[in-house]
Parts: C-alpha cells; sequence; structure tokens
C-alpha cells in the first residue's frame, strides 16, 4: 500500500495535468489577437461618432458562448430600454473580480458629469425653495384665519347672550369680511402649490422624455455601429467556432442596467459574404436589457 499511494498519485497528476492541456488546447491562441483586433477598430468606429462614443471597451472569452465586448456609456441619468423579444440567449457574466464592471472615467466624463450633477442640484435647491415659500404662505394665512375665527365665534357667542354694542358689532362685521378674504387667500395659495406641483410634474415628464429620446438614439447608433463593424470585419473572428456568438454589452452608470446585443458568428459570415445586410445583421441580433 505505501508503494502504491506515490503511483496513484502520479496517475491522476498525469491526469489532471492531461485534461488541463487538453482543456486549454480547446481556445485558439489566435482567437485573442481576433479579439484584440476586432476590440481596436470597435474603439476606432466608437470613438469617431459623437452620439455613440462609448469608453473604457474591453474583451473576453467564455468558452461555448464566445466573445464579449463591454463599454461604458457617457450617459448616467434613468431611462426606459425593453426589447419585446423574449427568445434571447443568457448574458454571458463579466468575468472581472467580484462581479463588477470598473468605470473608468476621462476628464470628459468627469466635466459631464460634474455639469449634470451641478444642474441637478440647483433645479433641486430651486423646487425646495419654490415648494417652502408656498408652504410658509399657506402656514401664515391658516394661522390668520384660525385667529380671526377664533374672535368671530367669541362675538357670536355674545351676541347669543346679549345684544352687542354697536362698536362690537361692526367689529363683528369686520370680522366676518376678513374671515372671508382670508379663505380666499388661502384657496389661491392651495391652487399655486397645486399648479407648482403640476408645473414640476411637467418638467421631470420632459426631462424623463429628453433622456429616454437620447438613450433611443445611442442605443440606435451602437447597434448599427456594431453591426456594420462585425460586417466589414467579421474576417478577423476567423478563429472564433461558427456556432458561438460575439456579443456588446453596454454599461450605463444609472440604475438602468446593461444593454446587451448578441450576434451569431453564423450569421456575420452571411453578411461578409453579401448575402445580408448589416440592417438585416443587426435585425437578427438578440437585443435586451439585464
Amino acid at each position: 500500500m505505501t508503494f502504491l499511494r506515490p503511483t496513484l498519485l502520479a496517475l491522476t497528476s498525469a491526469a489532471l495535468l492531461g485534461y488541463s492541456t487538453h482543456s486549454a488546447a480547446d481556445v485558439a491562441p489566435q482567437l485573442k489577437k481576433n479579439a484584440d483586433i476586432l476590440q481596436t477598430i470597435l474603439q476606432t468606429a466608437f470613438s469617431n461618432t459623437e452620439q455613440a462614443r462609448l469608453t473604457s471597451l474591453q474583451s473576453s472569452y467564455l468558452a461555448g458562448q464566445g466573445l464579449l465586448f463591454q463599454a461604458n456609456s457617457k450617459l448616467g441619468a434613468s431611462h426606459i430600454f425593453q426589447f419585446n423579444d423574449a427568445r434571447v440567449p443568457v448574458a454571458p457574466p463579466a468575468p472581472l473580480p467580484g462581479g463588477q464592471f470598473e468605470f473608468e472615467l476621462d476628464s470628459e466624463q468627469l466635466t459631464i458629469i460634474t455639469e449634470q450633477a451641478e444642474e441637478m442640484a440647483e433645479l433641486a435647491q430651486q423646487q425646495f425653495r419654490q415648494h417652502h415659500r408656498l408652504f410658509e404662505q399657506q402656514r401664515a394665512i391658516e394661522r390668520e384665519l384660525r385667529d380671526a375665527e377664533r374672535e368671530k365665534r367669541d362675538l357670536e357667542f355674545s351676541q347669543t347672550l346679549t345684544k352687542l354694542d354697536k362698536e362690537q358689532q361692526q367689529e363683528l362685521t369686520q370680522l366676518q369680511e376678513k374671515t372671508k378674504q382670508l379663505q380666499q387667500k388661502l384657496a389661491e395659495a392651495a391652487k399655486q402649490a397645486e399648479q407648482s406641483r403640476e408645473q414640476l410634474a411637467q418638467q421631470r415628464a420632459k426631462r424623463q422624455a429628453e433622456q429616454q429620446q437620447q438613450t433611443a438614439a445611442l442605443v440606435k447608433t451602437v447597434g448599427e455601429q456594431f453591426s456594420q463593424v462585425l460586417c466589414d470585419y467579421g474576417a478577423s473572428l476567423r478563429q472564433l467556432p461558427e456556432n458561438e456568438h460575439v456579443t456588446l454589452q453596454l454599461n450605463s452608470r444609472s440604475d438602468a442596467g446593461r444593454y446587451y446585443w448578441v450576434i451569431k458568428k453564423a450569421d456575420i459570415n452571411q453578411c461578409m459574404t453579401g448575402k445580408i445586410k448589416a440592417a438585416d445583421l443587426l435585425a437578427k441580433a438578440k437585443r435586451y436589457q439585464f
């Protein structure tokens, strides 16, 4: 038994080494070069298009799934982005430590983020000041109205006990008129507050619509650029297995999630040979948000 243990260990190690060597051989050494070439082409294509300018483009490979390209968008606000095609392949996870995609912000991005943050902060302060002013105005009118109504009730109660003299009757008449005017002022203040809320809601809806339009334009342009590059330069993916895919993952700095375009290698080949156009290649892509 003492003799067999080293032998068994050696056989096990050899088997594991053989398995590891076989697994590594499944991935063609040239595939990394193919991915680097396509990544450079994509970087150039996206950097030359202002509407679809992406940053921090990276690539990775998942055996059995294909190449994954990840990039960041400049849009940082929340957007709505949905596709109706439910038959989509599961997005390959990003092979980064901790499962998170790290953003590398250049000076231009930092400037944009800073300007957006300052604009949002100023808008929030304006909204707060406006609401606070209207709130304080309503409270002041309500306090004055309560005081006038209390004095009016006291005089009206006294009137039930004894007849008011001329001065008291005049005071009661004035309080009744004052109460009426304050009620009108309070109703007007409440109306202004409601109009202010509606105006702010309209402004938020307008900003959201603008952001959604920007996102839609970005997504449209990115998809068109991606499919066009694959159609024109798909030959650089010679080592990618025919049954795998090329995926673009667009990361957002907001809570909107990530956007995906998943394109089959077989469809890329059809586009390269002229059987379909870049627009057809994009139409065949699986697009979704996660």
